[in-house]
């Protein structure tokens, strides 16, 4: 729990409290982090701040998508974000719960939160007197949703790092004279899409809940803040901007996969009938050769202890002839 007030000098001042405080001064704000909250001290909070059982059930809830309500002049925001960590390679999410009044602001979330503890050292340093002079509610939270944006971004430029590897990667069986594609590249593949449609079904409800405050819908936020969440709310659309351009980038991989696959039947159809067209011709001298037929009928050769030598001389000339002219017109 921390008491936020304006001090001299206009930094913040932020007093840690062991209890919740009976009343919040005029001058201040209470900020309460409650991380894993037990059943006691939800119902600590209940009693104090007056949230009904019904919100505090959806606290811990997870799996929903991020928005926001309000009731009673108490602003409820939900939101789901990518985790800093684990995205990458599990595509996994984290949520964090707001509550904020005129006085207090509570959030909630599960386990160690980065976001919170960002929060948390900057205040302890010199606070956020660049956005206010006075600390105030609507200021936590747009501190709170900037850092959430920030993630999305973070995790975006980190699927475009990897996306950039694996063109490069796909880009590389084009120079390389045997071309096998592994199956750890089409994992890669399918994980990238996984990442980018969760990006993208997150980044939605984002977009709704900046909407919503933008339009001045809730009374905590004051006029003078709506066109900092304005601004929120660009750079969520310019993160779907983002993610589009992955899909992008995604289907261009798989274009280039799907171009090497087919250089790569092509060289194999192109030996293939290479060799046909050289044993084609042979074949028909060995059929020929090989029939028995009864005396009389010209067998050429036939009568020459030399025969066979011949054949065969003659079933090598022309495959090198015709070796010689697929190296001419460049097929091999």
């Amino acid at each position: 729990m921390t008491l936020l007030r304006k001090s001299i000098g206009g930094v913040w001042h932020s007093e840690n409290l062991e209890e919740l405080p009976d009343k919040i001064s005029d001058d201040s704000i209470l900020w309460v982090d409650a991380e894993d909250p037990t059943k006691a001290e939800v119902t600590q909070l209940k009693t104090r701040f007056g949230i009904t059982t019904l919100s505090l059930a959806e606290l811990a809830e997870e799996g929903r998508r991020s928005k926001i309500e309000e009731d009673e002049a108490r602003v409820f925001c939900f939101v789901s974000f990518p985790n800093r960590e684990n995205f990458i390679s599990n595509v996994k999410t984290n949520w964090i719960t707001l509550i904020a009044e005129k006085r207090w602001l509570i959030s909630v979330h599960k386990g160690h939160s980065d976001i919170t503890c960002e929060i948390y050292e900057k205040i302890s340093s010199h606070g956020y007197s660049a956005l206010a002079l006075s600390p105030s509610t609507d200021i936590l939270l747009y501190i709170f949703l900037d850092l959430i944006t920030n993630e999305f971004f973070l995790i975006s430029d980190r699927i475009h790092e990897k996306l950039q590897s694996l063109s490069n990667e796909a880009g590389n069986l084009f120079r390389e004279r045997h071309r096998q594609l592994s199956g750890s590249l089409g994992l890669d593949i399918a994980r990238s899409r996984d990442q980018v449609l969760s990006l993208r079904q997150s980044i939605g409800p984002l977009r709704e809940v900046m909407g919503k405050i933008t339009r001045g819908e809730f009374a905590v936020v004051s006029s003078g803040m709506l066109f900092r969440y304005g601004e929120l709310y660009d750079r969520t659309i310019s993160l779907i901007d983002l993610v589009n351009s992955h899909r992008e980038e995604i289907h261009d991989i798989g274009d280039i996969l799907i171009n090497v696959q087919t250089l790569t039947t092509n060289n194999v159809v192109r030996i293939l009938t290479i060799i046909s067209a050289i044993f084609l011709p042979l074949t028909l001298i060995a059929g020929i050769y090989g029939t028995n037929f009864g005396r009389g009928f010209f067998v050429p050769g036939s009568n020459t202890n030399y025969g066979f030598y011949i054949m065969i001389a003659a079933m090598g000339c022309i495959a090198i002839g015709l070796i010689s002219v697929f190296r001419r017109k460049g097929w091999i």
